[in-house]
C-alpha cells in the first residue's frame, strides 16, 4: 500500500562498461511504478525534471528504473498526456500450518489485499494520491474482509523536490514494509513478522508534515499525525491502537520522522523515530479503583534503524526495531466508568518495551545466464519479542518471545510479476513451535 512500488530490473538490461555517478535526477517517466532498488550500472538521465507525481500504469522507461531516487513518494507523470494515472497492486497466497510436533497441517487459500490507486496531477506541483485496499476478498458485517482507504492525501512540491507539504492520511514513516510492501519488493510470500508485528504494518493515520530530497543522496519525510488508542494495546503489540483515520481520537498527536541516505547507487540506509503521549486518546475513560476519573499519561517512544543492498545480483535488508511505553503499569491498573479494569488478563500485559530485527539476503542465480528472469533464493531470520520487558508487578509471557527462519524463493519473470514459495519455523520461547509452507504469486502494475 505504498503508493511507490518497486519493480524488478530484468535481468537482460545491457549494462555500460563505466559505473556513472549517481547525482543526476531522472527525466520524467510516462508512467509505471519504479524499482525498490536500482541496478548499480544504470546510466543517469539526459536532463533533470521538475518533481513531480506519481505512479500510473504500464511500465516505467528504463532510465527511471535504473535511477537512484527509488523511494520518493511520487514519479513524475509529467510526460504522460494525461495528468491522472491508474495502478494498483494484489497477491494470492496458499499457507499451510503446523503447531507442535503433533499437530497437522492446515490450508488456508486467501486473497490477503487487492489495491487500486489513483494519482492525479493538478499542477506540476499540486497533486493527490488515493488507495483503495480490500483485504480477503469480501467485505460485510459477518465476512473475514474488510474495505478501506489505505492512503490518501495532497502534496504541494513548495521548493521544488528540496521542499514538500503533505496532508491526509499517510502511512507511518517506519521500517521499510510500511511504506514499500507491495508483493514483488519484498521476499517470502508473507511480510517479515517483525514488520507487522513490532512495526503493525500496515499503519497510517490522518498526518499534515514535510517532505523532500534536499541531495541527491539524501530524502526526509516528518509529521504530525493523529495518535495511538491506547485502549487497544495488547500482550501482542499495539497493532490494536492504530486508528487509520476513522473517526480517530485527536486528543493525543504523535510525531514521527525518517531519514533515508543513498550513499551509493543501490545501497539506502533509513532511520526512524515516533513520540506520542497517547494517554489523552482513552478519552476518559481511565478511572482508579474507587471510581475517580483520572487523566494517565501514556508516552509512546519507538525507533527503528534499517538497510538495503541491491548490486552484482545480490538483495540484503536488515531492520531492528523498538518501543518504549515507560508508564504501561499505569494503563494495565485502569478501570472504566462501570469499574471493570480495561485490560482483563493479568498474564499478558502490554509490554513496557517491544522489540525485534531481522536480517535478509537473497542472490540471483539467474544473473550470470542474462535470461532476462529472476530467480532469487533467500534466508531471512526474525527475532522478536513484545514483552521484552513488562511493567513492575507483571510477569512475561514467553510464548510471546519468537524465533522465526524463513527459507524460500522468488521467481520474477517479469517487472511487476513475482512467483514465490518458502518454509517457515517459528521457534516461540514457550512452546506453540510452528512450521508453515507458503507459496503465492503477486503482481503490480
Amino acid at each position: 500500500m505504498a503508493p511507490q512500488p518497486a519493480a524488478p530490473q530484468p535481468a537482460a538490461t545491457p549494462e555500460p562498461a563505466a559505473t556513472p555517478e549517481p547525482a543526476a535526477t531522472p527525466e520524467p517517466a510516462a508512467d509505471g511504478p519504479v524499482l525498490d532498488l536500482p541496478p548499480e550500472h544504470a546510466a543517469p538521465p539526459p536532463e533533470a525534471p521538475k518533481p513531480a507525481v506519481g505512479l500510473g500504469a504500464g511500465k516505467a522507461p528504463d532510465h527511471e528504473l535504473a535511477r537512484g531516487l527509488t523511494e520518493q513518494r511520487f514519479r513524475s507523470a509529467a510526460a504522460s498526456t494525461s495528468s491522472t494515472s491508474i495502478g494498483g497492486y494484489g497477491e494470492v497466497q496458499v499457507r499451510g500450518t503446523t503447531t507442535g510436533r503433533e499437530g497437522e497441517r492446515a490450508w488456508v487459500a486467501d486473497i490477503p489485499r487487492l489495491v487500486l490507486f489513483v494519482a492525479h496531477e493538478f499542477t506540476s506541483d499540486i497533486r493527490s494520491y488515493v488507495e483503495i485496499e480490500v483485504e480477503h476478498s469480501l467485505s460485510c458485517a459477518s465476512c473475514p474482509g474488510a474495505a478501506e482507504l489505505e492512503q490518501a492525501y495532497l502534496e504541494w512540491n513548495v521548493a521544488g523536490r528540496a521542499l514538500g507539504l503533505r496532508a491526509g492520511l499517510v502511512l507511518v514513516p517506519m521500517g521499510i514494509i510500511n511504506q514499500w510492501h507491495e508483493p514483488p519488493v519484498f521476499h517470502g510470500v508473507v511480510r517479515p513478522k517483525v514488520e507487522t508485528v513490532v512495526i503493525p504494518s500496515t499503519w497510517r493515520e490522518i498526518a499534515i508534515g514535510a517532505f523532500g530530497q534536499p541531495l541527491d543522496w539524501l530524502r526526509f519525510e516528518a509529521y504530525a499525525m493523529t495518535g495511538l488508542d491506547p485502549l487497544g494495546f495488547r500482550a501482542g503489540g499495539l497493532a490494536g491502537g492504530r486508528q487509520s483515520g476513522a473517526l480517530a481520537r485527536a486528543n493525543a498527536w504523535a510525531g514521527v520522522a525518517r531519514v533515508e541516505a543513498e550513499p551509493l547507487l543501490g545501497v539506502i540506509a533509513g532511520a526512524s523515530v515516533y513520540a506520542s503521549d497517547a494517554g489523552p486518546n482513552g478519552d476518559g475513560k481511565f478511572f482508579l479503583r474507587d471510581g475517580t476519573q483520572v487523566d494517565l499519561t501514556i508516552p509512546v517512544i519507538g525507533w527503528s534503524l534499517d538497510a538495503r543492498w541491491r548490486r552484482s545480483g545480490i538483495e540484503a535488508r536488515a531492520l531492528f526495531a523498538q518501543w518504549h511505553l515507560p508508564e504501561a503499569r499505569a494503563l494495565m491498573v485502569s478501570f472504566n466508568a462501570s469499574g471493570a479494569p480495561n485490560f482483563i488478563d493479568p498474564t499478558s500485559p502490554t509490554g513496557s518495551r517491544i522489540r525485534g530485527g531481522y536480517v535478509e539476503a537473497a542472490y540471483d542465480v539467474l544473473r550470470p545466464l542474462d535470461l532476462g528472469h529472476e530467480l532469487l533464493p533467500f534466508a531471512r531470520l526474525e527475532a522478536y519479542d513484545t514483552q521484552s520487558a513488562v511493567p513492575e508487578g507483571f510477569a512475561a509471557n514467553a510464548s510471546y518471545g519468537v524465533r522465526e527462519l524463513t527459507l524460500g524463493a522468488s521467481y520474477r519473470p517479469t517487472q511487476g510479476v513475482v512467483l514465490k514459495a518458502d518454509y517457515q519455523l517459528r521457534d516461540r520461547t514457550l512452546g506453540f513451535d510452528q512450521t508453515q509452507l507458503n507459496v503465492g504469486l503477486g503482481f503490480m502494475y
